[in-house]
Parts: C-alpha cells; sequence; structure tokens
C-alpha cells in the first residue's frame, strides 16, 4: 500500500532542525511535530499516548491555505490523519526512541 504522508527533518528559520510531516497529495499540507501545541498554528492534534502534536505549518510551497469552502475542516482532518499515521508509522515502530515523550499517567490511589 502507498504511504499518504512521508516525515523529513529541516532546519527552521531559527536554525532548529525540526522534525516534518507532509502530505504526499495536493494541496501538499505540511505538518510539524513538536512536544505540546504550537500557539499560533492553525490547527494541531495531539499523538495520541504521547505529548506530541501535529501542527499545521502550511503546505509544500510556503505558509498559505486554498481559498475554497470547507478548507480549515480539511486541514484539521489531515492533521488527525497525520498525527494517527507517525503514531503508527513512527512511533510505535521504534517505541525505545519516543519513551520520554510517553504520557505517564497513574491512576489515583484512595
Amino acid at each position: 500500500m502507498k504511504e499518504q504522508f512521508l516525515t523529513y527533518r529541516e532546519l527552521d528559520s531559527g536554525g532548529r532542525l525540526c522534525y516534518y510531516i507532509l502530505q504526499k497529495a495536493f494541496p501538499h499540507y505540511k505538518g510539524i511535530i513538536s512536544v505540546g501545541v504550537v500557539e499560533d498554528a492553525l490547527s494541531s492534534c495531539p499523538v495520541m499516548k504521547y505529548n506530541l502534536y501535529v501542527n499545521f505549518s502550511g503546505c509544500i510551497q510556503g505558509n498559505i491555505l486554498p481559498a475554497y469552502q470547507d478548507a480549515l475542516k480539511e486541514i484539521n482532518h489531515v492533521m488527525f490523519e497525520m498525527a494517527t499515521w507517525f503514531l503508527y508509522k513512527r512511533v510505535l515502530i521504534d517505541e525505545k526512541k519516543y519513551n520520554k515523550f510517553k504520557n505517564h499517567v497513574t491512576s489515583p490511589t484512595g
């Protein structure tokens, strides 16, 4: 089965190495992986059971949005799909690498 996303690393404008997810199909939305929500992101979606988020970061052509109706709804849906894909195709395949980001929930004692 053909993958609908790919991941890559790239330096941002501040010189920090960032981890991105790119949608292979048009409109080629880009998500950036972060610890916690990026405040200015148009859309953010948590990676289930981890303190990681996929935040909308424009598209491959830059920081632009499609002008058609329901574009924001589509972006939210794609960010959710990216977070789910990232969990199954990257995190769970190499759990040791992501263990430090795991949400360790303790049950209340009574």
